[in-house]
């Protein structure tokens, strides 16, 4: 029997998606295969950018389809690879679903497995099995794990080598100015079209200014020097994660009421301070043992940088705001004395400059690097390399997975590797490979239950609005996690009707066992088994709270934070005073990093923080371009889902009217979906 099968083919709109290679068809189905179709047109031109294109094939009846086999065929010139989006199948009143969002390479064969979401255990037909199985092995092959060796103290992640480059599905998008080097190579250009002298005789807390008369001016430049700016950046800023609720003093912090004379509500002892919980604690032991750059040229000159193990309390005022009330830069009592606003203008303002900078390179290497970008990538090899296209938890992650391996490889090559541009500006960068070792350590401390928003918060004394009054950061991420757990946990019980269901999923199974052998230890994971679906949810609420929510706080006010050099410089020249009132300004301005530390700093900040012109946002206009599902259930679920996020974004706004210092980083419409930069 013959039949009359509608196709509806929607090309990619990104750019170079349409092709014009010859392009042909086979429908695979429980009853067989057809004959191969090619498809095209005497009077146009298909499978353009942006495309939607029909066209009919009459073939014999081949059952419920399972799958349609594309193969391409393109001789000369470029243009051949084709980036399909879906693809639709009507017949004789049934119709079928094929999501891809991938690229079909010129001269070579793809199956796309027809779209319903099943669990393996649930899929009739060794056609349907068969399909599954082979989708997992050719991703297998393409999504290799890096050797151990290479990735040891260190997440799992992609091997790519000249040998095994990049699936050109992961191959990274451009940005609005030309692409992330683009972007780098645009601001460098801008800063020196601007000021082609720049001045021979730097100043680092002065010209910083004249560079950035060329870009757009942090809110920063100007209030650097405040205090209740300093404070504000603690719980707003590019690194809101370390404040910390404390009732004693730390060890080895030696600090007595007459030093903080006049600091503290009037008739308020320190001691009463502490146990009223109006002391917080921002602690970068992190550094203690981590080496700093230090280098010798040919010439026998030496370079230094330093970003000491500094820490620092906060004091909340009458008026409910913070202060930063002392800092110690360093461990050791006996050397690293404690600095507060009593001291000088200019040691005080020294030793909140240092803090910043030690900061910087946990933030940079730890909280950025480390606990987004790279404990997410295990999740997507495992993903990829285990979960065939009609999965649900595939549909639900893929999405948010969009350019991750590219960036994390990138930054492998480009910022972390031995000469790479971290080794130019900041202070843990050079030789010693002190960022790696940081980022080491970072991870060596790290849990996956850590990136659970909640449960920080309580570990460290600030969910109670009671004790932190204002901590914008807290109060944005709560609202976004909760939208995210529902959102996750109702298209996972959609699926995933008992525990039981979980348990039999024998490509979860595969899925987790991998995870632990390759991506991440067990001891960094909430659980040793995978056999409760709420415990799969509060992974994978995890995972995407990771990628959307926690990376944007701690990615896109880069610029905001670091452009103006002085407000958080990410290394020092010279190591951190040690006596109170011998400091000059000169000295401190010899301090800051020189020209070229100051120009990479601000050229990376601003590339760090810049959208890519297909960026998605979780709250995306129209709904999100690549959705894989096709189930009302999950439309319904996906509804809700965005109905909260748009109520989040009213209640931002609002607050966001009221204050002076606007923190729009957690808006829901400026959330991307994944880690794409």
């Amino acid at each position: 029997m013959l039949l009359k099968y509608k196709i509806t083919i929607q090309t990619s709109s990104r750019s170079g998606a349409g092709t014009d290679a010859d392009v042909f068809v086979s429908l695979i189905g429980t009853e067989g295969r057809s004959e191969q179709h090619r498809l095209n047109s005497r009077f146009r031109r298909v499978f353009k950018t942006g495309a939607r294109d029909v066209f009919t094939v009459t073939a014999r009846d081949v059952g419920e389809l399972v799958a349609l086999r594309f193969s391409t065929s393109k001789r000369l010139g470029l243009g051949g690879d084709w980036r399909v989006d879906t693809v639709r199948v009507e017949a004789e009143g049934h119709g079928w679903f094929f999501p891809h969002f991938r690229w079909i390479l010129a001269n070579s064969t793809v199956d796309l497995l027809e779209g319903t979401a099943r669990l393996p255990q649930h899929t009739r037909g060794e056609q349907r099995l068969m399909a599954r199985r082979e989708q997992i092995e050719n991703r297998r092959r393409m999504y290799p794990w890096c050797p151990a060796p290479s990735t040891s103290e260190l997440p799992g992640s992609l091997d790519v080598s000249k040998e095994q480059p990049l699936p050109k599905d992961e191959r990274y998008r451009g940005l609005r100015e030309g692409g992330y080097t683009g972007v780098m190579a645009m601001t460098l250009a801008r800063m020196k079209l601007g000021r082609p002298g720049l001045a021979s005789a730097w100043n680092g807390l002065v010209n910083t200014v004249e560079l950035l008369d060329s870009l757009e001016k942090p809110k920063a430049a100007q209030l650097w020097q405040d205090d209740h700016e300093f404070a504000r950046q603690a719980v707003q800023g590019v690194c809101p994660l370390h404040i910390q609720s404390i009732s004693a003093l730390p060890e080895r912090f030696p600090l007595t009421d007459s030093e903080v004379r006049g600091l503290l509500s009037p008739g308020t002892t320190l001691a009463q301070a502490l146990a009223d919980r109006r002391v917080f604690l921002l602690d970068f032991e992190i550094l203690d043992d981590i080496p700093m750059f230090h280098k010798v040229d040919e010439k026998g000159e030496v370079e230094r940088r330093w970003a000491p193990s500094s820490r620092c309390l906060l004091y909340l005022d009458d008026t409910k705001h913070l202060r930063p009330l002392a800092i110690q830069l360093g461990r050791h009592p006996e050397r690293d004395q404690v600095f507060t606003p009593n001291d000088s203008d200019t040691d005080w303002l020294a030793a909140k400059v240092y803090v910043r900078c030690s900061e910087g390179n946990v933030h940079q290497m730890v909280s950025h690097a480390i606990r987004t970008h790279f404990v997410a990538e295990p999740f997507v090899m495992v993903t990829m390399r285990n979960l065939p296209d009609c999965h649900p938890v595939y549909k639900l992650l893929r999405h948010h997975f969009r350019y991750t391996l590219a960036i994390n490889d990138k930054a492998r090559r480009g910022l972390l590797d031995a000469g790479g541009v971290f080794d130019d500006f900041i202070a843990t960068g050079g030789p010693a490979r002190g960022h790696i070792k940081l980022g080491k350590k970072g991870y060596s401390q790290w849990k996956l239950l850590d990136n659970k928003p909640r449960l920080d918060f309580e570990r460290r004394g600030v969910l109670d609005p009671a004790v932190l009054p204002y901590y914008p950061y807290r109060d944005d991420t709560l609202p976004l996690w909760d939208a995210l757990e529902e959102y996750v946990g109702g298209v996972l019980g959609v699926f995933y009707k008992s525990d039981t269901e979980l348990v039999k999923d024998s490509e979860m199974q595969a899925w987790w066992a991998e995870l632990l052998e390759r991506g991440l230890p067990v001891e960094k994971l909430p659980c040793a088994k995978l056999e409760s679906v709420s415990e799969l949810v509060d992974i994978l609420t995890i995972v995407l709270f990771t990628v959307s929510v926690q990376h944007a706080a701690v990615n896109y006010l880069q610029y905001e934070h670091y452009a103006f050099v002085p407000n958080a410089p990410l290394c020092m020249r010279q190591p951190p005073p040690r006596a109170r009132g011998r400091l000059t300004r000169q000295a401190l301005a010899e301090m800051m990093p020189d020209k070229d530390q100051t120009l990479w700093q601000i050229t990376v900040g601003r590339a760090l923080s810049s959208f890519g012109e297909d960026e998605e946002f979780l709250l995306h206009p129209g709904g999100w371009r690549e959705d894989s599902f096709d189930e009302p259930e999950v439309a319904a679920v996906r509804e809700r889902f965005r109905a909260r996020l748009k109520a989040q974004l009213e209640v931002v706004n609002a607050r966001n009217a009221q204050s002076p210092s606007p923190y729009t980083v957690l808006r829901p419409d400026r959330i991307p979906t994944g880690i794409t930069i």
